[in-house]
């Protein structure tokens, strides 16, 4: 059910390397503003790739299944990052993104930034052998002609082979784009990529989950995504400790409201938790504001993960 009491995230998070980064003028007075830096006009190709098809998926087909979990995998002899080694424009106090530079080791090794052929980014991660999460924001539903690249793990280019998007599976309906888009446009926010090759092979995949209540308010989640702001999108930053708060304005899983600290760049990105030494993605990046952080996710988002990878081995 929706709340009309709560803020709604106020900014999508979507850059163009090419094209400078600006809202589009509000038509009218609402509480969602507009998505950053899609470009105006098409700059040249940065490389030549495959059209993806477009799937849609219905309500009904994501609720027959009652997925609420999608194993994650490592690879044999990836090695899977220790969680203890943690200790060491839309901030909370302090910003707490910091350079992520080993992109060898799992889960990191999982993630990687998505680019358009257009010159504009997202950031997303693998959430099975040929399948990456990210933002639908993310997606050139409504740019014909645009090829798409994932790479994992980039750093200053692309440190390992990368694949090209076949096709782009979403649920129609909803919006963040929309003049009027509401808590469940941000819910929704999210789409699977399929991809020409089966990088997860080796560089391994995220696991999917709906929030479990013990993760609200409990800062134990971590965040992935190329930003803007910071190196101008060719470096990975970071954050780990981010919190769930325990309010949900569409249905009872999702969006996520957080206190992450993110920035144009970083939409699609994954936010996870380590149980017991297995990955699981919550959610997608969708939008900010000056208040809070909301990632889309939820029980249609793990029914299209699993399908995706049926669908799609």
């Amino acid at each position: 059910m929706l709340s009309s009491l709560a803020p709604l995230a106020t900014a999508v998070l979507l850059l163009s390397r090419r094209v400078a980064a600006s809202p589009v003028p509000e038509a009218k007075e609402k509480g969602f503003t507009n998505p950053i830096g899609i470009p105006d006009v098409q700059p040249t190709a940065l490389f030549s790739g495959p059209i993806p098809e477009i799937v849609t998926l219905s309500l009904e087909s994501l609720r027959e299944s009652n997925a609420t979990e999608a194993p994650a995998y490592i690879p044999e002899g990836v090695k899977a990052l220790d969680d203890s080694q943690f200790d060491k424009r839309y901030i909370f106090g302090a910003d707490n993104r910091v350079l992520w530079t080993d992109n060898k080791v799992y889960p990191f090794s999982a993630m990687g930034k998505i680019q358009w052929s257009t010159g504009v980014y997202c950031s997303g991660a693998l959430i099975g052998p040929r399948h990456v999460a990210t933002a639908k924001h993310c997606a050139p539903l409504n740019n014909p002609g645009v090829s798409l690249r994932f790479m994992p793990g980039f750093y200053d280019g692309e440190p390992f082979p990368g694949a090209y998007v076949t096709t782009i599976i979403h649920l129609p309906g909803y919006s963040v784009n929309d003049p009027d888009a509401n808590a469940c446009d941000i819910k929704e926010d999210w789409a699977i990529f399929i991809l020409d090759s089966r990088l997860g092979d080796q560089r391994g995949s995220l696991g999917a989950k709906v929030i479990e209540q013990s993760l609200i308010q409990n800062p134990v989640l971590l965040h992935l995504g190329y930003p803007g702001d910071l190196a101008n999108g060719q470096r990975p930053y970071r954050q780990d400790k981010i919190t769930i708060r325990n309010r949900f304005d569409c249905d009872a899983t999702g969006g996520l409201s957080t206190d992450a600290d993110v920035a144009g760049g970083m939409s699609g990105g994954p936010i996870w938790q380590n149980d017991n030494g297995n990955r699981y993605q919550l959610g997608v990046l969708s939008a900010t504001s000056g208040t809070e952080t909301v990632f889309a996710g939820g029980s249609n988002w793990i029914g299209a993960v699993v399908r995706a990878r049926q669908d799609f081995p």
